[in-house]
Order: structure tokens, then sequence, then C-alpha cells
């Protein structure tokens, strides 16, 4: 998780930058001075910049020089900060979006003192003509313009960001239209290369802020970029990573550029991560990438010795299960420390084993199993798979809540007595990743999914994506970007996790309500211009922006879960879930040539659905079409299984059906040529 960045003893300027980028807007009860005299605060702004350019959401730094013409200081550290901002005007001078990314100031700055400070602004969505209206504000007390300070104006325009790429999608939801676009602005803006120690490195960093390369984060990210991007951003950043290994097994959280590294030991993913990573590879590369050498060993036997780590030095014999330092949920904050000694483990670190880690173990288990199996190595296939049954088994017994209808964020493996009951959290993000993984079974899955949709109605979150609900009460964590409940990790909006849960709505047979929840995250994103690291429980904007971990997790939901792209060791499958939408899809993956399109229409004049697909898959696949039944005019789903018909190129075509909680399917073994499929009510006559 990049959001680790922020309390990293090597980078305390990102620290700084990021701990501030996405400073909360003017709030009447953070007022804690009397007001201010109109010459108390001003400034004079000035910039050799007088006009700007840039694409669709990217980002920009405009010089300005500020002189304090007023009579107080000015400082970044006060109770109620002094910060530099703008707000972004339409042509004509309307207010568009008041409060946007604040600068804190190099130091303390006295009257009659001239600095020079660089603002980072970032350009709104959609092309057109703007205006940048920058501004100083005392934070939670008023801006410097309330009292008659001048401000500076510097019109922008932005212009559309076009990519030569095959993928791409259309489809009759205009909301999804602008989630594609975020998603694919947001892996544009963090890509980064540079010279490591096995060779060039193509990837991805987590966001703005976070000039590392993630190893959690980056296995989220695949799933977006592999429609995008070329072999090298898929694998030299983990080839990279699997070089920093330690003898024990161990990796790294982050690597970057200069050569450094560090780990967040509190957490206990990074290894089930390169697993996931390496296995996304897989399938796109086939076998032959897992016997490359790194540092003089195959791939595979440092995936091996990666999950190796985890059972040696992660995992409570007596109960079965992996461990971890307790923090909320997936997150990365112990309750002791107030700063970044709270990520790593030390003599005050309280161990639990939570719902998180054992899903992300159990999945790489079943992942190493895979890819042994396409080496031929039956041996460590038993033996890897015998681990993960052991671990859901485990994971049953010591944390899934038959009468709460959910896995339990963790269980103490060491005394810490809480006076509020920490077993009625609903820990959404280890929770989703169950499903995901396989460790939660199809029952588990839809009482999961139904929790999830009851504590957002609950708490009143203003998408699915909220982290654990009832969060920690305040003063539980220690550490003050996670002291107050809804703050960060605690309780936070996290699409990085909603993402994985609305997926696994689509997979579970609930696609009526992913389809809805998807809409209302790409909702609250376009309000905010982009993909952020977190967002509040009303839905704003927090931490860095350009969160890659946002665009992959959502990426996946869009294009696998609603659209259905289904790739598999051997196989390719499409599971549309479109409904009584249109739908065109066109994607191609670089790193393995592969292409596939289709287009889907319904047509309510007459009561038919039109699918016509094609591909470059050379064998047979499986076409599973969800069935809208209130299109079709059916009172119910066993009078409607025997009404419908399927033709392929014209002709009567046999099919299956196939069910999931609420969803049906009609399911067509075929090849993936091109052909068209047409469903329709039977000819009676």
């Amino acid at each position: 998780m990049a959001e680790n960045g922020r309390w990293k003893k090597s980078f305390p300027l990102i620290c700084l930058l990021v701990s501030w980028l996405f400073w909360p807007g003017c709030s009447s009860d953070r007022k804690t001075e009397g007001p201010a005299g109109a010459d108390d605060y001003a400034a004079k702004i000035k910039s050799p910049t007088t006009g700007l350019r840039a694409y669709e959401a990217g980002a920009n730094e405009v010089d300005l020089r500020l002189k304090n013409s007023g009579k107080q200081e000015w400082s970044s550290q006060a109770k109620n900060p002094c910060l530099v901002s703008y707000h972004l005007l339409d042509e004509t001078g309307e207010v568009l979006k008041f409060d946007n990314a604040r600068t804190v100031l190099p130091h303390i700055v006295r009257p009659g003192e001239e600095i020079s400070v660089a603002v980072r602004v970032k350009a709104p969505l959609n092309r057109g003509s703007y205006r940048l209206e920058f501004d100083l504000v005392r934070e939670g007390l008023a801006w410097f313009k309330d009292s008659g300070s001048p401000t500076l104006i510097i019109p922008l325009q932005v212009e559309e960001k076009n990519w030569p790429e095959e993928t791409k999608i259309e489809s009759s939801v205009p909301e999804f239209m602008e989630l594609q676009k975020l998603i694919r602005l947001t892996l544009d803006n963090d890509v980064v290369e540079f010279k490591g120690r096995t060779g060039k490195i193509s990837g991805f960093t987590a966001g703005a802020g976070y000039p590392q390369v993630w190893l959690r984060d980056a296995a989220t990210i695949i799933p977006a970029s592999r429609f995008f991007y070329p072999d090298a951003f898929l694998v030299s950043w983990l080839e990279e990573h699997l070089s920093f290994q330690k003898p024990d097994g161990g990796l790294e959280d982050w690597i970057d550029a200069r050569g450094r590294s560090d780990k967040n030991t509190v957490e206990t993913d990074q290894e089930a991560s390169a697993v996931h990573s390496a296995y996304q590879v897989f399938l796109l590369k086939g076998r032959g990438w897992l016997e490359k050498k790194v540092g003089g060993e195959a791939i595979i036997n440092r995936l091996e010795k990666a999950i190796e780590f985890l059972f040696e030095n992660r995992f409570d014999r007596e109960r079965g299960l992996i461990t971890g330092a307790h923090t909320a949920d997936w997150g990365d904050v112990d309750p002791e420390d107030v700063d970044q000694r709270a990520i790593y483990v030390d003599e005050k670190t309280r161990w639990t084993a939570d719902i998180y880690d054992q899903s992300m173990c159990y999945e790489s288990c079943r992942e190493l199993a895979a890819m042994f199996s396409a080496l031929g190595i039956q041996e460590r296939v038993n033996l890897w798979l015998r681990k993960a049954a052991a671990l859901r088994e485990a994971a049953d017994r010591h944390l899934w809540q038959e009468d709460k209808e959910f896995y339990r964020v963790h269980i103490h493996l060491d005394p810490f007595p809480h006076d509020f009951d920490e077993d009625g959290m609903f820990a959404m993000g280890g929770n989703a990743q169950a499903i995901i993984s396989g460790l939660a079974d199809s029952g588990k899955a839809g009482q999961i999914i139904q929790a999830a949709l009851e504590r957002q109605d609950q708490f009143r979150i203003s998408s699915i994506s909220g982290s654990l609900l009832p969060p920690y009460p305040a003063g539980f964590f220690k550490h003050p970007a996670m002291d107050e409940p809804y703050e960060y990790q605690n309780g936070g909006q996290w699409d990085w996790f909603g993402g994985r849960l609305v997926l696994a709505m689509f997979e579970n047979g609930f696609s009526a309500q992913a389809r809805e929840k998807l809409i209302e995250i790409a909702r609250k994103d376009v309000r905010n211009g982009g993909l952020f690291e977190w967002d509040t429980k009303e839905g704003a904007g927090r931490g860095s922006d350009d969160y890659a971990g946002s665009a992959g997790s959502l990426a996946r939901a869009l294009f696998e879960g609603y659209f259905g792209f289904k790739l598999g060791e051997k196989s390719l499958d499409l599971e549309l879930k479109l409904g009584e939408d249109e739908g065109r899809v066109h994607i191609r993956l670089p790193s393995s040539g592969l292409t596939a399109a289709y287009d889907y229409r319904p047509v309510k004049s007459e009561g038919k659905i039109f699918l016509r697909y094609e591909s470059s898959f050379p064998g047979q696949g499986e076409v599973r079409v969800l069935v809208p039944w209130a299109f079709f005019g059916a009172a119910d789903r066993e009078t409607g299984k025997k009404m419908l018909e399927v033709r392929r190129d014209g002709a009567a075509f046999p099919f299956r059906w196939m069910s999931r909680n609420q969803d049906d399917f009609i399911v067509v073994d075929t090849d993936l040529r091109k052909h068209s499929l047409e469903i329709g009510l039977r000819d009676t006559q």
C-alpha cells in the first residue's frame, strides 16, 4: 500500500507533501482564533507563468512569488495553518471547484518577507478553457481574499489526451465511460522508468507524492495495465523486486530509482502480493517465464521461498493461521505509535491473525500450485494445495462469525483487551479479499455481500468503499492520520478495496447491485476529479491523487466483472453482465497479442439481445450472457427459462443455464472466432 510511504524515515519531504497535499477545506468547526483584521493577513501574489496548458487530469507546477504584505506572520505549522491553494473557475469566472490541493510554506514567513513556492495544480477531467485563482488560506478560518487581499488568476487550457492503443470500451452507461477515462489517465500519470539492478525498470508509482514502486500496489495495477502497456511494465519491476529478496525469502515493500528499499513490517502481504503479480504475468506469458533466473535463481523458486517465509516467520502453529501486527483491517499503522514507528514491528507490537492476511496467503498458495502444475511438478502442487486447504479450514474455525455472517477482522494472539466490540466491526477489505481469493465459499460470499450493503446504509457512507464499519473509537490509534473515526484506514473510503467488493458482487450473482455500486463509485470519483488514495465518509477525496491501486481495482471490476473478460491459464471466456445496457468492447493484451471484441445490443422493440463477438484465441471457450428477465417480460425466472432460445449465425444453437444467487446466464460452448448470437423468445407458432 503506497500510503505507507507517508511515514518512511527515508522520505521526510514526501511525508510532508502527501500529508498536506489534500488538507480538508475550510470549516467553521475548526475555528480556534478570533477574526483577523483586514490588514492582518494579506499577500501579494505574482508568477512568471501567464498561462498554462495541460492534458485532462494532468498535474503541473506553477511557480509563485508570495510577499507577506500583512501584519501577521504565516506558518504552516500553526493551529490554523497558512497554506497556498487555488480555486478552479470556468472561463466566465464561475467557481467549478472551490477546495483543491494545499501547498505548505517552506518556513515561517514574516511581514514584508518574500518567498517562492511551487504549487501543484491538477487539471479538470474535461477539455476546455478554465481559470486558476491562487490565494492563501488560514485553514479552518478564512481565505486571505475574504479580508480583501488580492488573488492571482492564471488562464488554464485543458487538452484532450488521446492514446494509440486498441483497448477501448463504449457503454450506454456514461459513468462507465468516465471511469474508463479516469483509470487510463491515472496509469499514464503514474508511469516511471529507471535503471535498476536487473536492467531498465518500467512500472508505476503508487500515486502523486509516492515515487517508489510498491509491491502490493503494483500487483493491484496489473488488471488495468495489461490492456495498455507492453511486456516490460508487467515484468521488469517484479523481477527487480525479486532481486531484493532476503536470504530467508522475505521481500521488501518498495524499491526506487536510487536503489533504496524498505519494508513495512507490521504487514504480512508483501510476499503474497509478489506471487499474485507473478501469477497474472504467467497467464499472459506462459510457463517459460517462471523458469527465468533472477540473480541466478529461477523465478518460481523465488516465489516459493517468499511464501515459505510466511509459514516460517509469520505463522501461528497452534491455530494454523498467518500472523501480523494489530492494524485496522488490511492497514499499515499500529495503534501504539504517533510517528513513522507505527509501521514497524517493535517491542510494543500487538500480534493478531486477520482475515485479510489469511485470504492473501490462501490465494498465493493456490496460485503457486497452478504455476507448479504448469511446470509439471506435481509434488509441489500437492503441497501448496494442502497448505491452502488447511489455511481455509483454520480461518473458518477461528475467524468466521456465523451469527454476524462475516469474518471478524482478527483474533488477538496476545492479551489486548478492548472496551468495545471489535468483532462487530465489518472489515470490508479483508472480507472482500476472502471472496475474491476463494477462501470464502459461495454461501459465505453471499452473506458477506449482504452485510456490506447493510453496513453502507447503516453508517451512511457515500459508496460501498467504506473500509471499517464501525471504525475504531477516537484515540484508539495514536497516529494523527488515524486517531479519529472515518479517517484514513479507520473507516475512510478506499476504492482499492471497494473495487474488489464490487467484483465479488459481479462474480457471485449480485450483478444488479454491483452495477449500481460501481456507478456510485464512479460518480464520486468524477466529482473529485480523479482517483484518490481514500475518501471521507461523505466522499471527498483525500491523500494522494492518481492513486494506481484504485485504478487497478476498479479496472478489474469494470473489465472482468461487468464486461466479463475472463482469461484463464489455458482459456478465454466472455461473461457479459450488461443486462439492458448497450456496450462495445475491443481489448488487446500487448504482452501476449491476444485480442477480443464484442458488440452487445438489447433491442426492446424486437424483444431480442444481439451479440457479435470475435477474438484471436485459437481454442474453445464459453460465452455466458446475463439474462435480464424484465427485458423479456418474464414473470419469474423458471417461467422465463422456458421462453428463450439462442441462435448462432442465424441457426438454432444449443445452450445451457447457469445460475448464481440472483443472476441467471445463458451459456454457449463455442469457439471464439467471428460469430453472432441472438437471444430471444421462442417461436411458439
